[in-house]
């Protein structure tokens, strides 16, 4: 009985102690009534090590996660039909029964990141056929070494001694001048269905090309994936699409998946309440004055693909794998045959254009969850396993639980409790100059000028003027606590300028997001602390079919 009251008592003063800590940073920062301290002045005390970590290592580690096999299948599945939408459809399985139907689908396993499934489908193949890489390599690169020798031998012999003469009219056309020779091509007929019969009618021959150049609009603001594919239908599209730059203007100042949607301060709560700010929302390319394209960009589809953009129509994913060591049999004596397990898990983050953002952390499989990410269904989930905790704790001797009826709803149970374990968050761009931040703290009464100690602490953290630095709030799994994401965008390919006029390296084509930091700080105590990311890689993007289409 002691020892409960001495509990009580040192648990009373503890609180004491919280309070009057409170107080005191209440009264160093007097606010009106209506505002409070915003979150946004909280920056992590340190620098995370992950912000140390070099571009060329980070490149090279997402070579070795990038699987041969799988850059062979999306180019065998390039097509004018379904190219860039979503594979986050579950299809009926047929077990593998050869060798090589094993191989393969170690190969798409390893793809998805499934390294233990793979590993296993490996071991089969190889069972059934230790030369089954080599079938592999004849069927699905035959036609890549035929066209090779086909095209050496068609190749032109040049016989030492022999003068040849190469007219002007001979020499390539550079790729502008050679879209600009597609001005006045008319868009050609269909091809005939039978020989020797009239070729079937192709009405948006005789189109204008006023009219034309509307379509296309109409198109891009649809869905700008469908605007690059286009040019692919024929020449004269090829013209209209990279040279009606107004179109590519269009994009990048609207709201429907340009820059109007991008945030360069919290808009809202971790929750989604929308925060009330002063004056207009500061955006790089407004509508209602002149702007400029930043350089070294030259048009604006340039600016829409390469300047950093966070995008609405899919989720980034990262795939993360690593070994453990398992334990050792007790009736054992050697340790050579003690097992390693691999284990794999995946991060999620699905973006919204009003500021508000999804973090699910699970080991669930993209394709039984990645179609079921939204906030309607994390407020779902997390409804249905409260009911079913408050229904546990008055069940009856019968032992009967809540359950769900699949007829009403229509969330898979995977997923279901799966997303239950969704966090809500918010998001913010860091903006592209210094002036447009502090022009961007202005409108926000909650954060009118950063103290002292949380500029110097965003300083130590190495969230700067970068524009492609990305900041994530997020709930805890406690509501004490609460998540700090420091991302960074970039491009998945390697590629370095070579020149004066080319891009530089902090352009980005919005499709990967590299770890800078992650902590976590507690509301009550005020302290931080700092996650490691040893074994996490980089977000990829990839699209999910009718995401972000509605524009919300």
């Amino acid at each position: 009985m002691a020892d409960d009251t001495e509990l009580e008592s040192f648990r009373r003063q503890w609180r004491e102690e919280v309070s009057r800590r409170s107080r005191q940073q209440t009264k160093l920062q007097p606010q009106s009534q209506n505002q409070t301290v915003s979150s946004s002045e909280r920056f992590p005390p340190t620098r995370h090590e992950a912000s140390d970590r070099k571009e060329d290592e980070l490149l090279e580690e997402d070579s070795r996660s990038q699987s041969y096999g799988e850059f062979v299948h999306k180019v065998e599945k390039l097509s004018l039909g379904r190219a860039d939408e979503d594979g986050f459809q579950s299809l009926p399985q047929t077990e593998p029964s050869s060798a090589l139907e094993h191989f393969e689908k170690a190969v798409e396993k390893e793809a998805e990141g499934s390294l233990g499934d793979s590993l296993n489908l490996y071991r089969k193949a190889y069972r059934l056929d230790s030369s089954v890489d080599k079938t592999y390599r004849k069927k699905h690169f035959a036609h890549v070494w035929k066209s090779t020798q086909s095209a050496a031998s068609q190749a032109p012999v040049t016989i030492p001694g022999s003068s040849s003469v190469t007219r002007d009219d001979e020499k390539p056309l550079s790729t502008p001048e050679l879209i600009a020779s597609f001005a006045n091509l008319k868009i050609p007929q269909a091809e005939l269905l039978i020989e020797n019969t009239p070729p079937p009618p192709c009405p948006i021959s005789e189109v204008p090309s006023e009219v034309i150049v509307e379509i296309l609009r109409h198109v891009a603001l649809m869905d700008p994936a469908l605007l690059p594919r286009l040019a692919l239908v024929c020449k004269r599209f090829a013209y209209h699409v990279a040279h009606e730059q107004h179109i590519w203007k269009r994009l990048c100042q609207g709201p429907e998946f340009g820059f109007a949607s991008m945030h360069y301060s919290f808009v809202c709560d971790v929750m989604g309440n929308p925060v009330h700010t002063l004056g207009t929302r500061y955006t790089p390319f407004p509508r209602d004055r002149p702007v400029e394209i930043p350089k070294p960009l030259s048009t604006w589809s340039q600016v829409f693909q390469t300047f950093p953009r966070i995008r609405f129509t899919g989720v980034y994913i990262s795939t993360v794998n690593y070994t453990r060591p398992g334990a050792a049999s007790a009736y054992s004596t050697v340790s050579w045959n003690t097992p390693i397990h691999i284990v794999t898990y995946y991060r999620y983050l699905r973006f919204y254009r009003d500021g508000t953002v999804i973090s699910l952390l699970t080991t669930t499989e993209p394709v039984e969850v990645v179609p079921h990410i939204s906030k309607e269904n994390v407020k779902l989930a997390r409804a249905a396993a409260s009911a079913h905790q408050r229904h546990q704790r008055h069940v009856s001797d019968s032992g009967n639980t809540l359950s769900t009826d699949a007829a009403t709803n229509p969330v898979p149970p995977t997923a279901m409790a799966t997303l239950k374990y969704g966090l809500h968050g918010r998001w913010h761009l860091t903006s592209p100059t210094p002036t447009a931040a502090e022009n961007t703290d202005n409108l926000e009464p909650s954060r009118s000028r950063p103290s002292a100690h949380s500029h110097k602490a965003g300083q130590n953290t190495g969230i700067g003027h970068d524009p492609r630095d990305l900041v994530i709030e997020t709930e805890g799994v406690d509501p004490k606590y609460t998540y700090v994401m420091h991302m960074s965008l970039r491009s998945p390919t390697a590629s370095r300028p070579a020149g004066p006029n080319q891009a530089p390296p902090n352009v980005s084509k919005n499709t990967k997001l590299i770890w800078r930091g992650f902590w976590s700080y507690n509301k009550l105590t005020d302290d931080w602390a700092e996650f490691g990311l040893r074994n996490d890689r980089a977000y990829v993007f990839r699209r999910v079919r009718g995401w972000g289409m509605d524009n919300k």
